[in-house]
């Protein structure tokens, strides 16, 4: 260890270290390695005990298969009765349904009914077996834990802070819980599996939920009662169809009627045959009245005898024909005159012939036209009495086949509704009936338990455990022991606030560190060198407190030891120092134990405890110091409280029984005077005071010493309670010449700190 006691013995009293180097990982290896292997043991211990004393899970797994079906291509029958809309729905959407089909409470209800919920709850390595002792031990301690772990749920049940479960609902969640499925990556084939602590419920539990999966999807693909459905509706449809059509073959017979548009084109014909004739047999009957009228006025403008002259032998034949061209005009004249308006130009040019055939006509005086027109006029009479009588009969006939065009018009509109309602029935009993054929063909396919599901992989009966991984588990614990250890010593490295080099005592404390004394086990008592450490530590503390005095305005003579806490080693640092200063020769030194509380020096030297400082400063009795103008020698024959030690020039004050109030020690000047006459006969005096943190008046006696080092307990007293001593000291005005590290730890070994 001889360079960290160089390292230690460096400028300044401090040790140089490498900031971020690899003796800080190191340091804080070896600093925390029992932290860390008890850490790293516990976590693997705890892991092999769990994995060993874990029950063995067995998984079954099978796979189906979803191929493209009725259930993928075609509708509910119900759906199908209107319009077809085509859906288009994907794969994954398919698969999808199927998954949550699989993944329902339903079924997990039913296999849970199906297979019994003790067999989900009663453990196997818990049932006592007949093939030994041991075992049977080892599964009644699993069963006793369990129970105590199930024992705080019972007690919340107990007090309504959780809702109690029954045992089928426990098997229903264990189910659910325990149940894995997914589809294969690209491909139609959904795996199944299922783990329990028993090879054969596993593999039950699988192969049952198959069997209620394949009922359950023929279920949800078709819609219950549709065959009955249909059944019912194509009769109801048939019935009236037959119906509707009878009637129409009523309506037929009845009216003698076979095709409508048939009979409506007849009749339509007739009418028209019927209107043409009309119009000709009132247009000659016009005629015909036109001529009677016309030879009526002739006849009466002719007298019946005129004697013109007397023709013998051969008739007047140029009159005759005149006559019959004046009655040929008049004719036309008529016939124009039914045909065009008066202003037309064939009637103007009609009524010019006719009047001038009647002025040559009219010359004539022959006697014989009278009765030339008289016997035309009869015999027009007769023709227009039958024109009359034609007429009549045709409009009778016309009305009549009018009379027929509205029956078949009736006809034809009960005949087209009646054919329109076959029509329609017809239509919904072939929908209907397709409906049926596809209701009965689902019917069939669900008797007989057909659907677009295979099952590719039934469930197997599993050989092996597929937990606990026991190398697996047992490398993860050795893996999370290691880094969770490494974690642990980081994160106590961290949250850990205590001064442990003499680089926290300049950057927390801003005060130099006077030296750095390893820590000494009662293990290293017997061993020479870490003695030896001791002592080079306690010399540099020495050679300090020199330096310091020689850069001092004033020699520094009375030096103060003082801590924050008790038991930070401040007494015996004062007493090694005391010690180390006596060994230079220079004259007398003087320990005074100033701790009355808790005073240790007279333990250090072996010496007695009273009469000592209390007794002459708070019981006053100070015949027992010596006065101030004494000669030493005098003061060590005549005072009883300073006494010799073994070692040469070493005088010391030890406290005293104090019985008094220790404030008086405060309230005079008392333990002043004392240090005064104190420094004439010492070269140096060691103050070893009480801890700042429970003596109020320690800071005051510290600002009457010349210098006070502050005692501080390395990886025990944090930064900041350290440094509120600190500010006490300065408050009171003490100079505080530095700190001295005390027990230091230096946890990486010496032959490897040499390497680093």
């Amino acid at each position: 260890m001889s360079d960290i006691i160089e390292l230690m013995e460096g400028p300044g009293g401090e040790e140089r270290t490498r900031q971020g180097s690899l003796r800080d990982l190191y340091y804080v290896f070896f600093r925390h390695k029992w932290k860390m292997v008890l850490f790293f043991l516990t976590v693997t211990i705890t892991v092999a005990v769990g994995t060993f004393l874990a029950a063995e899970i067995y998984r079954s797994e099978a796979k189906l298969l979803v191929r493209v079906g009725r259930e993928s291509v075609s509708l509910d029958p119900t759906a199908t009765t209107g319009r077809i809309i085509n859906i288009s729905q994907s794969r994954g959407d398919e698969i999808n349904s199927e998954l949550e089909i699989l993944k329902s409470r339903e079924l997990a209800e039913k296999v849970v009914d199906s297979i019994g919920p003790a067999a989900f709850l009663n453990r196997p390595d818990e049932q006592l077996p007949a093939d030994g002792a041991a075992r049977e031990t080892v599964r009644k301690a699993r069963r006793e834990v369990r129970t105590a772990v199930r024992g705080p749920r019972s007690l919340l049940e107990r007090l309504d802070l959780v809702d109690p479960v029954d045992d089928r609902t426990e098997a229903v969640l264990t189910v659910m819980k325990n149940l894995e499925i997914d589809v294969s990556k690209n491909s139609n084939i959904i795996s199944i599996s299922y783990e329990a602590q028993s090879r054969e419920l596993a593999r039950d539990v699988i192969a049952k939920l198959i069997d209620l999966f394949l009922e359950k999807h023929i279920a949800v693909h078709q819609t219950p009662g549709s065959y009955e459905f249909f059944a019912e509706q194509s009769d109801n449809l048939r019935e009236k169809l037959v119906n509707a059509e009878k009637e129409l073959l009523d309506v037929k017979n009845m009216m003698g009627i076979s095709s409508p548009e048939e009979q409506r084109l007849i009749v339509l014909t007739h009418i028209g045959n019927l209107e043409q004739q009309a119009g000709v047999a009132g247009a000659e009957l016009a005629v015909s009245k036109a001529k009677v009228q016309a030879m009526q006025k002739t006849l009466a403008g002719i007298p019946e005898a005129v004697a013109t002259g007397e023709t013998a032998g051969f008739s007047d034949y140029g009159a005759d024909l005149m006559r019959a061209r004046l009655y040929e005009l008049q004719m036309k004249k008529q016939s124009l005159a039914s045909k065009f308006t008066e202003e037309s130009r064939q009637v103007q040019m009609i009524r010019q012939e006719v009047a001038e055939s009647q002025a040559l006509l009219d010359k004539e005086k022959v006697n014989s036209i009278h009765k030339q027109v008289q016997l035309e006029l009869f015999t027009e009479q007769v023709t227009l009495s039958s024109l009359e009588a034609k007429v009549e009969n045709l409009k009778g006939q016309l009305a009549s086949a009018q009379a027929e065009l509205k029956t078949v018009n009736d006809a034809d509109f009960r005949i087209t509704q009646l054919t329109r309602e076959i029509d329609v029935q017809k239509a919904n009993y072939r929908k209907y009936s397709d409906s049926l054929e596809q209701g009965r063909i689902d019917h069939a396919l669900e008797v007989g338990n057909i659907s677009n599901i295979s099952v590719v992989q039934p469930a197997m009966l599993p050989m092996k455990s597929v937990r606990p991984k026991k190398k697996l588990n047992l490398a993860l614990g050795a893996f999370l022991g290691i880094f969770g250890a490494i974690g642990l010593g980081f994160l106590s490295e961290y949250i850990d606030h205590s001064i442990r080099t003499p680089e926290d005592v300049e950057d927390k404390l801003q005060l130099p560190t006077l030296v750095s004394i390893p820590y000494i086990s009662a293990y290293s008592l017997s061993r020479k060198g870490k003695i030896k450490e001791y002592r080079w530590a306690i010399e540099a503390l020495k050679e300090q407190l020199l330096l310091g005095s020689q850069d001092a305005t004033q020699e520094l003579r009375v030096f103060g030891i003082i801590s924050h806490h008790r038991n930070e080693g401040g007494s015996r640092v004062a007493a090694n120092l005391i010690t180390t200063l006596a060994r230079l020769g220079q004259g007398d030194v003087l320990l005074i134990d100033a701790n009355l509380d808790h005073p240790s020096v007279h333990e250090i030297f072996n010496t007695g405890l009273s009469p000592g400082l209390a007794d002459a400063l708070v019981n006053n009795r100070m015949n027992l110091l010596p006065k101030v103008t004494d000669d030493l020698a005098n003061s060590r024959s005549n005072g009883d409280a300073i006494l010799s030690s073994p070692a040469r020039n070493l005088h010391i004050l030890s406290a005293g029984k104090t019985e008094g109030n220790l404030s008086e020690i405060l309230n005079s000047d008392k333990f002043h005077k004392l240090l005064d006459s104190m420094k004439r006969n010492h070269r140096f005096i060691v103050v070893d005071l009480p801890a700042v943190g429970e003596a109020s008046w320690a800071a005051r006696l510290a600002h009457l010493c010349d210098g006070v080092g502050l005692v501080v307990e390395a990886e025990r007293s944090r930064w900041e309670v350290v440094n509120r001593a600190k500010e006490q000291l300065l408050k009171s005005e003490a100079n505080i010449l530095g700190v001295v590290l005390n027990k230091r730890r230096f946890h990486i070994p010496g032959w490897l700190y040499r390497r680093l």
